[in-house]
């Protein structure tokens, strides 16, 4: 008579198997360019910037302040009140307007420049603690990711996209409440801008969420970011923006109430844009 075999083998079996797989595919998912949460593909060098209709959106008196950086200060670029931020981790502490004592915290990350290939080619992928800077029209911005993805891997901006889609529970909130978290908590709240070397102070100056319906035109307008957001979203103070504030641009959730793309995944729906203005 034979021997029954003892299923916790076979039990400790399939889960080395799964593990196996498991280790397999995430190590191929990091050598394989993948799809990016923020991507939005640039079809110039970043220093290279076209200004196109700005002329009819901004006054003359502000065209000036906008023109493309010139060769001799492109080592310049990408600065917060002097502070270089390609240089070393920065991390971003926004002490909401509401509740009083709340604060968000966007963990240090690496900065690296816009090149060709960088959302193509796995460089800045899901997870990873990187962002992307661009410059258009003398404005200078961060792409960051939000969200989680398959593999569970947090990334960067996901605190603050929690602190303005959600309540207490995690759970995703009516648009209304949203909306009012953008307006009432985030906008005009206080910006510690760190790294090991320094520390600058800033202020929320402007901020908008842009809806899944109008996300494919927000991507038409990547190097002229800050005007038709002034033209679009009047409301949303990028009008007049300081042109020394720095953009971070990351996704958001659909809400509650919201209608959602189904070509958009779950965690790509809208896009917040908000410009945090250095405060001396």
């Amino acid at each position: 008579m034979k021997k029954r075999a003892n299923p916790l083998f076979l039990v400790i079996g399939i889960f080395f198997s799964l593990m196996s797989v498991f280790i397999l595919v995430k190590t191929l998912r990091f050598k394989q360019p993948g799809q990016t949460v923020n991507s939005i593909p640039i079809k110039r060098p970043a220093f290279v910037v076209n200004q196109g209709d700005a002329s009819a959106i901004l006054p003359a008196s502000q065209l000036a302040k906008h023109a493309p950086k010139q060769e001799d200060d492109i080592d310049q670029w990408m600065t917060f009140n002097g502070m270089d931020l390609l240089s070393e981790r920065i991390g971003f502490t926004f002490s909401m307007r509401c509740p009083a004592d709340k604060q968000v915290e966007i963990l240090p990350i690496d900065i690296i420049a816009w090149h060709p290939g960088v959302f193509e080619n796995g460089e800045f992928g899901i997870g990873k603690q990187l962002a992307v800077a661009w410059e258009h029209l003398g404005y200078e911005g961060l792409w960051i990711h939000s969200g989680w993805d398959f593999w569970l891997e947090r990334s960067p901006a996901t605190n603050l996209q929690y602190f303005l889609e959600t309540n207490e529970l995690n759970e995703v909130q009516p648009l209304e409440n949203l909306e009012a978290k953008l307006n009432e908590c985030l906008l005009g709240s206080n910006v510690e801008v760190h790294s090991v070397k320094s520390v600058r102070q800033g202020q929320v100056t402007a901020a908008v969420r842009i809806p899944s319906g109008e996300v494919e035109e927000l991507s038409r307008h990547t190097m002229d970011l800050v005007p038709y957001l002034a033209s679009a979203y009047p409301e949303s103070g990028f009008a007049g923006l300081d042109p020394d504030a720095l953009l971070i641009y990351f996704c958001g959730r659909a809400a509650l109430d919201e209608i959602t793309d189904p070509e958009a995944d779950y965690w790509t729906q809208t896009r917040y844009i908000i410009a945090v203005s250095p405060v001396e």
